[in-house]
């Protein structure tokens, strides 16, 4: 027999005791269709003692068949506490026997019941599934329960029902709360399995349409959609879902408030970070090292050490042990500036904790030597890392390479390039620019073609080249004067399909403009107006001093390209002015920034 049968059985002998009510069209009523045990068990209702009534009369041809049975059953329902754990409790029991007894049944329904009983027993041994003191702990919590209703507490130890095993072969209906955590739960994996795939619209969509259709979203769906927006650095649009879970109920955890504060801290909203900081305290939560670390970090990513540092003081005080993710904040704080003395100070300060240090924290000071030029200290902190059985990765590699950049060393740069390709570290776009940037910064007569080199190499490795890396070999032939250089890279860049932004422009033009081929930049100008891209001052400049260096100069063109860039909002810094001085004459240069400067100074 099967399992599901079994407890159909089981169900319809602990049902003996239940009113005469019956359910018709999910509705009780006084007296349902009289029917035979069989029907009983077939999901109608709850089963009632009428169908057993009727049963009871037609029992008594059956009592010889099963009397051999009787006996056992008899002594297994007074030694064997498993059939009133599933079933009622004694009185129950007696009390079920004297209503048939006045109905006139009641010896022929003592055999049918020990019979019941006794069967039910034996196939549950056979099946090797005996209740478990759970099971008996959840049939005794449902009897104070309502016939027809569910129990939430006994659903949430495991889905049982007044009747037995909700949704096994007998008649228990799912309760509301059941139901509802159900809806809830699929809508969640709705949301989730969007967010997974990237699309936030469709994940919020899932949660507005599971509302629209009068489901009761949980804290989870709604700290899903937080996530989403924390993701995308979307603060705004978390608030959002924020007050839209607090409108419909839903109480907010300490969760939700720490996903709120990831979405300011990438937003660069330090300020609303610390401000739901506060609300955690206020709503009477506690704060963990996840929300102090966070807020650490929002000051951190602008570089302030100062408000990075107070916070961790904060977190101490407040008694939350700071872990190591909140110190490498810290020294990331005076990464930021290039304060090699700073990140070095915390470094020690972390030591001194007994805080584990990792890749992160040592690339974080080669990066802040970088950012300082500082090679000889990048490369003792890598040879430290190294010395603590740390594996650099490609960003600990790249953070080096930038540091030679910086310095305008570029023999090193190529070596430790080539040192991370021996360690089996595989490069990436960024490594790449970094040597690339060497090469521009180290201007000599190979300097253009080494910059076209690394960029082959970068190719042929399969890497996926971007605008950065291109830029960053015009720029390299701009500096070395090779234009013709720089202007066949980019139309390589174009051939790829890369859009130039204004920087690649800016340093195609550069060549040019020292040779005074003012046409030429013309030209390009032309080229980035037809591509949308809107001038900035570097390549107003170039313009100027295209300009200014043509023989004849090109007064009129240089003072109408002057006029039209203002009225762009393009601000008139001391190189520009330096460069409209050069086109036009000190004299007139002194009349147009009386006309359009409010006077200011022309710079010597």
């Amino acid at each position: 027999m099967s399992s599901q049968m079994m407890d159909s059985t089981l169900t319809a002998i602990t049902s003996l005791s239940a009113p005469t009510v019956t359910f018709a069209n999910d509705k009780p009523t006084e007296q349902g269709p009289k029917f035979s045990h069989a029907e009983a068990c077939k999901g109608n209702g709850q089963p009632s003692a009428m169908g057993y009534k009727a049963e009871g009369q037609k029992s008594m041809r059956r009592w010889i068949t099963v009397g051999g049975l009787t006996a056992l059953s008899i002594l297994v329902l007074a030694i064997d506490p498993l059939v009133f754990g599933r079933g009622k409790t004694m009185g129950g029991f007696l009390a079920s026997l004297q209503s048939y007894s006045e109905s006139g049944g009641f010896m022929a329904e003592i055999v049918l019941m020990c019979t019941l009983c006794t069967a039910a027993l034996v196939l549950r041994g056979l099946s090797g599934s005996a209740p478990t003191s759970k099971d008996r702990a959840g049939s005794v919590s449902s009897r104070k329960a309502p016939p027809h209703s569910t129990s939430r507490g006994v659903a949430a130890r495991g889905g049982r029902t007044a009747q037995g095993t909700a949704g096994v072969g007998q008649s228990a209906r799912k309760g509301p709360g059941t139901v509802a955590i159900a809806a809830a739960a699929k809508c969640n994996q709705a949301i989730d399995a969007a967010a997974r795939e990237g699309n936030f619209e469709k994940a919020g969509a899932a949660l507005l349409e599971f509302e629209r259709c009068g489901g009761q979203p949980d804290v989870m769906s709604y700290n899903l959609l937080l996530r989403c927006c924390a993701k995308m650095g979307d603060a705004d649009g978390a608030e959002r879902w924020f007050k839209r879970m607090e409108a419909r109920g839903v109480r907010p955890t300490l969760c939700s408030f720490n996903t709120m504060l990831d979405a300011c801290a990438k937003a660069n909203r330090a300020e609303a970070c610390e401000a739901w900081l506060k609300q955690i305290a206020d709503r009477g939560l506690e704060a963990n090292v996840i929300s102090y670390a966070t807020a650490i970090y929002a000051r951190a990513r602008r570089g302030d050490a100062v408000g990075a540092e107070d916070w961790l003081t904060r977190m101490i005080a407040a008694g939350v042990e700071p872990d190591s993710v909140s110190y490498n904040s810290v020294i990331h704080a005076y990464s930021v500036k290039g304060n090699v003395d700073g990140a070095e100070r915390w470094l020690k300060e972390m030591r001194a904790h007994n805080m584990e240090t990792s890749v992160a924290t040592y690339t974080t000071l080669i990066d802040a030597c970088a950012k300082s030029g500082d090679i000889v200290r990048a490369e003792k902190w890598l040879a430290a890392m190294l010395e603590e059985g740390l594996e650099p990765n490609v960003v600990t590699f790249s953070a080096m390479i930038d540091a030679c950049a910086k310095a305008g060393n570029r023999p090193q740069a190529e070596f430790w390039h080539e040192k991370m390709t021996e360690s089996g570290v595989q490069p990436n776009a960024h490594s790449y620019s970094a040597v690339i940037n060497a090469c521009a910064k180290a201007v000599s007569s190979d300097s253009a073609e080494a910059a076209e080199r690394w960029l082959d190499r970068s190719e042929k490795a399969g890497i996926p080249s971007d605008v950065v890396m291109y830029s960053g070999v015009i720029d390299a032939c701009g500096k070395a004067g090779d234009a013709e250089r720089a202007l066949r890279v980019f139309h390589r860049m174009r051939a790829h399909g890369l859009k130039p932004h204004i920087q690649a422009y800016a340093a195609l033009a550069r060549p040019f403009s020292y040779r005074g081929d003012w046409i030429k930049v013309e030209g390009i100008a032309q080229t980035m107006a037809a591509d949308r891209v809107a001038t900035n001052e570097y390549f107003l400049y170039a313009q100027l001093v295209a300009y200014a260096v043509s023989r004849p100069r090109q007064q009129d063109r240089a003072e109408q390209c002057f006029r039209k860039a203002l009225a762009e909002g393009i601000p008139a810094n001391d190189h520009v002015v330096g460069a409209l001085a050069r086109a036009v004459g000190r004299a007139r240069c002194t009349e147009l920034m009386d006309e359009l400067c409010n006077g200011r100074g022309v710079p010597p």
